[in-house]
């Protein structure tokens, strides 16, 4: 087996510098006979290691005892970061030592180079899914897993997708139904949020503009964590959702309760789903039945939520509106009848003028 060329090009591909023409010569030399199957299948297990930048030799020092502790035992995994190596393992162990020590070389060696020269662009291919102001489209991805996007979102993953990771970039929101494989978990990047799955349904809200990553789980078990604070994660179970954010303006109600503030202002908070008293809908993904819920929403994030849905742009002239709450859906209605139908809840006037929503505050009579 050509053993240098391989660790070349898995060197290329943990750095995503790898190309499609290298990924499938990869491909063909981990699929070669005799040593290169038990390699293959060793490569899956210790994949679920994150590769954390060595800017020390603390660092390194430390890597290599989690590695060396890997090969040591095949019980529990080291703080719940790595996926220990099971059956056949004489065999294993000795590719193992091999690939956890090249690894650790291969990533200490490569950060080394790049932090003496600029930082290369990504020159992965990716596919891209994108929707427009008032469109949905749904995506299904080569593993079986399907994704919906909801309107003005990006969805980005590599063209290799299932072959050896399963990773998406997300840039707005989306509701995954994703198809369940141990062996490869999959990773849902939203902007400063990594979100672990192995098989299961949820939501996912992470538009650049807003302050806040929301999650929300309806089936199966996620682990969720801020990039700030990669050593907490949360685990979220059915009916459960999670909202981070950078500053503590994220809304509450009586469902959400503010568990945990790590470092780097990051906020974290865990509620519950629950139906839509109005319509006995679950308003976070509602809008997969083209309907617009809300529950307890303030003015000013329902707001936003009608910008999306409606295609319109929206200002308040009157701070003090952004915080009257809202409980209720929409679903054919159009701009002017929302706004009318959440006048008879709230005292306020509007304009509308090229797709501009001004909101004030009502006049006295």
């Amino acid at each position: 087996m050509p053993d240098s060329r391989i660790w070349e090009l898995l060197a290329r591909k943990y750095n995503n510098e790898i190309s499609e023409e290298e990924l499938s010569e990869l491909g063909r030399l981990l699929q070669q006979p005799g040593d290169a199957h038990h390699l293959n299948e060793l490569l899956a297990d210790l994949h679920a290691i994150p590769l954390k930048k060595i800017t020390s030799g603390a660092d390194e020092a430390k890597s290599k005892d989690a590695l060396r502790l890997l090969l040591s035992t095949d019980s529990a995994p080291v703080e719940n970061k790595i996926i220990m190596v099971t059956g056949e393992a004489k065999r294993k162990k000795r590719y193992a030592l091999w690939v956890a020590t090249s690894l650790v070389i291969m990533v200490s060696a490569w950060f080394m180079l790049n932090n003496s020269r600029p930082t290369a662009p990504l020159t992965v291919p990716l596919n891209e899914v994108v929707t427009n102001g008032g469109s949905k489209s749904t995506v299904h991805l080569p593993d079986g897993s399907s994704v919906i996007l909801n309107t003005g979102s990006k969805l980005s993953y590599n063209k290799d997708f299932g072959a050896g990771t399963r990773e998406i970039y997300l840039s707005g929101e989306a509701f995954f139904d994703i198809a369940k494989n141990e062996k490869m978990p999959l990773v849902v990047h939203a902007g400063d949020v990594d979100i672990l799955v192995k098989g299961t349904i949820f939501n996912v809200k992470a538009y650049t503009e807003d302050s806040t990553v929301e999650t929300s789980l309806i089936q199966g078990v996620i682990e969720v964590f801020s990039k700030n604070d990669r050593e907490r994660k949360i685990m979220l179970r059915p009916n459960e959702k999670i909202i981070i954010g950078k500053t503590s303006a994220v809304s509450s109600s009586e469902e959400t309760k503010h568990i945990v503030q790590p470092p780097k202002e990051a906020v974290f908070f865990l509620g519950k789903i629950k139906p839509n008293p109005v319509d006995s809908s679950i308003s976070e993904i509602a809008w997969i039945q083209n309907k617009l819920a809300f529950y307890k929403e303030p003015f000013s994030s329902l707001a936003q939520k009608m910008e999306r849905w409606y295609n319109v742009s929206i200002q308040f002239n009157d701070e003090r509106l952004k915080k009257f709450t809202f409980t209720g859906s929409f679903e054919k209605e159009d701009i002017t009848e929302a706004l009318n139908a959440l006048r008879e809840i709230a005292a306020f006037e509007y304009t509308i003028e090229n797709r501009k929503v001004i909101i004030g505050k009502a006049k006295s009579r």
